[in-house]
């Protein structure tokens, strides 16, 4: 694993869990930061390559709970480790609840330059339905902060909150809309099994918009958006010309990249490294990060799928020639039969080599897929 660009970094410590959220994250285990933080500091200097890295993002958990002498401790460590003369995007995500002007102040310090802010929803009695452990004047204090030190402020918003009715939706995207933001991620909520929104969704105390609905926010959604110049390239996600996450596309574009941390994912081409993902156990890891981790070597016909899944979330699709070369004869009629019905249906458009979703496909990209597929 030598030939990437593009890093991730995996803090898993947060307050609170949200009751919607099913990522590897834990909470009130702070006495863990220090010996967390030498794993990690440990395994970049296993790599010791100097590659050039383009973009990092460290996402977790909650960074913004990072001790700012750990945090900068390890940024030491990849400086001395990675090339940065080409580091263009720096991301770290951040709960508003959290956000302080020293905070903002040592980020920047350390050479981040993109802030991506956890909002959701900008109603306080939706937030504590859910478990998020924030207030809306916390979000506006937060940014209002923030936008003394960066430049390049995105936000995320939870589509489809129990209590969201179109009022509190559409306020809360008027709201946004007059922050000095550069982009906005749009997420639909998913109901996982095994979290306390779940449970509370069966046992009728809480409730959930039907996929009507849902759609027809999310039209109401991308529409509004790019009213106010956030144009949608992704599914989930709107850009300031210029803006747009150079790390998610790197994703989309599957490009190679090395995740560090628990549970964190690497990608070379062609295989996939999925790290330890039990916290007792990887901090007893010693040696080389990747050597624990739990590989996948993709199929073709993994490879296709993914190809085809990871083109369709993005506004620029995917490239059809590209695509028909890995397919048998037999299939690529099959293929180009359903493309043709999926265009009758107003799902997909073609548009010479290229084919990529309609608004309304985007909402139906998974089953879309798999019917191509």
């Amino acid at each position: 694993m030598n030939n990437f660009e593009h890093l991730y970094i995996h803090w898993p410590f947060c307050r609170s869990k949200c009751f919607y959220c099913d990522f590897l994250s834990f909470c009130n285990l702070d006495n863990l930061s220090q010996e967390y933080n030498d794993i990690l500091c440990s395994q970049v200097k296993s790599f010791n390559n100097l590659n050039k890295i383009k973009t990092i993002f460290i996402g977790g958990g909650t960074p913004s709970i990072w001790p700012i002498n750990l945090l900068e401790k390890f940024i030491i460590e990849l400086k001395n480790n990675f090339d940065f003369s080409e580091l263009k995007e720096f991301t770290i995500e951040a709960n508003p609840a959290d956000i302080t002007q020293d905070k903002l102040a040592c980020w920047k310090n350390l050479g981040i330059n993109r802030l991506s802010m956890g909002i959701q929803v900008l109603d306080d009695n939706a937030l504590s339905k859910v478990g998020r452990n924030q207030t809306v004047a916390q979000a506006i204090n937060a940014i209002n902060l923030a936008q003394n030190y960066f430049d390049n402020i995105s936000v995320d918003l939870i589509l489809g909150l129990p209590g969201v009715d179109d009022n509190i939706w559409e306020n809360t995207l008027k709201i946004i809309a007059s922050w000095p933001l550069k982009h906005v991620s749009v997420y639909l909520l998913t109901l996982y099994k095994k979290t306390k929104l779940f449970d509370l969704i069966k046992k009728n105390e809480l409730f959930l918009l039907n996929d009507d609905m849902i759609s027809d926010i999310y039209e109401k959604t991308v529409n509004f958006l790019e009213l106010n110049n956030f144009m949608q390239y992704e599914i989930s996600n709107f850009a300031k010309v210029g803006f747009e996450s150079a790390h998610n596309m790197a994703y989309w574009d599957r490009k190679a990249y090395l995740g560090l941390g628990l549970g964190a994912s690497s990608f070379d081409g062609t295989t996939r490294y999925i790290n330890e993902k039990n916290l007792n156990n990887y901090l007893k890891i010693e040696n080389s990060l990747l050597d624990f981790a739990q590989k996948e070597n993709l199929t073709e016909q993994q490879v296709l799928l993914e190809r085809l899944m990871l083109a369709l979330r993005t506004k620029k699709g995917g490239d059809l020639h590209s695509m028909l070369y890995f397919l048998s004869d037999e299939k690529k009629q099959d293929f180009l039969k359903e493309l043709n019905e999926l265009k009758n249906l107003g799902l997909i458009f073609v548009d010479g080599g290229n084919f990529y979703l309609t608004k309304k496909g985007f909402l139906l990209e998974n089953e879309i897929v798999l019917k191509l597929i």
